[in-house]
This record gives C-alpha cells, structure tokens and sequence, in this order.
C-alpha cells in the first residue's frame, strides 16, 4: 500500500468522522455506507489549503437548486458539521433556478454561489456567463467524454434514456431489443413515451436520436409516432402505464428499475443517450472560496455514495452505484442541449407528430 502523507493521514481521520456521522444519520433508514478503505486515494487530490482556509473564512455558502430530495439535507448537515460552514439553499426545479439566476444578472447582483441543475438549466445560464470555471479535485477521474471541456460546470450523475420493461408481462428474450425493432407492427400501441410536444427530456432525447442513428433519425422518429404510443405529460406519469399492463414497454430512464417499487427492468443495449446533471460555481459569487469547497465536497465519494444508493448513476470511479453490473461510462453518450429556438420549433412539430 502507498505510504501515506501528513496531508493524507488528515484526510483519512476527516473522512472517517465523516463516516462516522454519516452511519449514525443514515443507519435508521437503511442506506449502507461503503468501508473507507477504496476513498484512500483521494487524499491525494485536494484542493489548496488557500481555498479552504478562505471558506472558512467567508462562513457561509449560498446554494441554488435540489438535489434528490432523500439526499440534500444529510449530504448539507455532513458539510456544515465538517467545515462549519453554514449552506443557505434555495430549493427549486431547474426552470426556477435559470428564472431566478437570469433576474439577478439583469439586476447585476448575483447573490448565488453554486447551483445545482441540468443541462438544460446549466446551458442557459452559460449562455450568459454566470458561471466560472473550477475543476474539482474531487472529479479528476470522471469520465472526460462527459465533462465540460472548460469546467464551466460539473456533472455529478447521469440520466441515461432507454427502454424499460413491464417483467410481470415480458421477459428480456420478448423485449424489443434495438429502437428499430419498436417500428414492428407488433409494439402499435404497446409502449409508453412522455409526450415530446411538452416534455423537454424526451424532446431532447428524440433530437439527440441522431448521434445514435445519423441522418436516419428523423425518420425513426417519425415511425415511432405513427405506432400511436401511449402519451403522458411527464416521465413519472410513465409508471403506472407501464406497471399496469396497459402498455409493457415505456421510453424513460433506465433509474426507473431501482427508484420504483414496480416490476420494471430495462433492456440492455450497446449506447445509451444520456442527460447530465450539474454543479457549478457562480461568476462573481459572494463566497467564492465556500462554493469551490462545497461543490468539490458534493463531488467527493461519501456524498456520491448517498446517491448512488438511491439508484442513481453517479460517475464517482471509487463509488459503486447499481448500475456497474451491466451499464458503462464508455456506453453513455451525453445527449446536447437544443437551443431555445430549436426547442420551440420542434415542440410544435411534435406536438402535429405526436397525437
């Protein structure tokens, strides 16, 4: 085993009181808390003591955004307890949290310091640039094909698009499994899909069809409308469709199978599109060196554990998520962020498409 530095043995003794709390808090509700040993190696990627020392300093953290509801309030009580450092967090969706970071930009008074989103949340606010680039030490080893080349910004999980599965009414050698094969006949009527015309996600997933099947795309989509698929206004709306039999098959996310108390698994393929969800820094932030500490910390292994054993994918290389058996980082291609134009655009032709 490497020889372990003063900096190290200090990063051991926090992350085991870390550990500590987190088994205490957590124990109850039965989340499971991995040994210590594997987070070994990131004592060596830390961040300056400069920035550190400097959030201390500054006391505080203003946060935009949630997380996983299950997960915010342990993963901000292990911050505070460990840095004692107070985090503010304004609790909203991603349009609540680009409204309201856009109004402040107007106003020219940022009052954020990191903000939690998705792509699309994340793609608007750069666009005005209000956010700063900081590559967490915490993140070095994710996946470089999903991160932003600039560090503007910072995935934390994946949502990866697939094909689930009623189990109770097919079995995997039954499923379709390829997008053409729900062009046959056979699946007119039978699978379930958020209606693209009003869900963005499946709006993005279906442009984003292109990186999967090049100039053939459109007209897959295009056959996918005319199998008359059972429509809902969001991708939650998809369980019980999908649970009931109505129809077997549904277009959502592969989490499904681990965040649902259903009979749903997801069929396994060779590339899966997937959406990212973000931490960042803001430009100009209040408390710059709190937020670097605190989005570097949410990056770190204890937080993305918790996660990740809420059945999300999270792309932490010491973390195991449920997912490791049969899904890869390589098979994940991050899906782009259509433009506000594009978007409406093809929201009104989905919406003449899709009936």
């Amino acid at each position: 085993m490497r020889q372990i530095n003063q900096v190290g043995v200090r990063f051991l003794f926090s992350a085991f009181m870390v550990r500590f709390f987190l088994t205490l808090t957590l124990g109850a509700i039965g989340w499971v808390i991995p040994p210590l040993l594997p987070f070994v190696v990131s004592a060596n990627a830390q961040l300056p003591p400069a920035v550190v020392d400097g959030a201390k300093k500054e006391g505080e953290i203003v946060l935009y955004g949630a997380a996983v509801g299950r997960a915010s309030r342990p993963i901000i009580n292990l911050f505070e307890k460990s840095y004692g450092i107070k985090v503010t967090n304004w609790r909203g969706d991603s349009e609540d949290v680009t409204n309201r970071g856009l109004a402040e930009a107007k106003s020219g008074k940022i009052q954020f310091d990191a903000v939690l989103g998705n792509d699309v949340a994340m793609a608007a606010l750069e666009r005005r640039a209000l956010l700063d680039s900081f590559d967490p030490p915490a993140a070095r080893g994710f996946p470089k094909h999903l991160t932003h080349p600039e560090h503007k910004m910072t995935p934390w999980r994946a949502l990866p698009f697939g094909m689930n599965f009623n189990t109770e009414r097919l079995t995997p050698d039954q499923t379709p499994k390829t997008w053409e094969d729900l062009l046959d006949p056979k699946w007119k009527r039978k699978f379930v899909i958020a209606n693209p015309a009003v869900n963005n996600p499946t709006l993005q997933f279906l442009l984003n069809l292109e990186k999967l099947r090049g100039v053939k795309w459109l007209a897959m989509v295009e056959g996918l409308a005319k199998q008359r698929p059972r429509l809902t206004r969001g991708l939650p709306e998809e369980i019980p469709i999908l649970t009931s039999g109505l129809a077997p098959v549904g277009i959502g996310y592969l989490k499904d199978k681990y965040q649902f108390a259903a009979p749903i698994d997801y069929v396994r393929m060779n590339r899966y599109l997937a959406s990212m969800s973000f931490i960042a820094v803001a430009r100009n932030a209040p408390h710059p060196n709190a937020a670097r500490l605190f989005a570097d910390f949410f990056l770190g292994p204890e937080p993305q554990q918790i996660f990740a054993n809420l059945g999300e994918y999270v792309l932490h290389p010491e973390v195991e998520d449920r997912f490791r058996s049969d899904v890869t980082d390589d098979q994940l291609v991050a899906m782009r962020v259509p433009s506000p134009a594009e978007q409406e655009s093809w929201s009104k032709k989905f919406k003449e498409m899709f009936k």
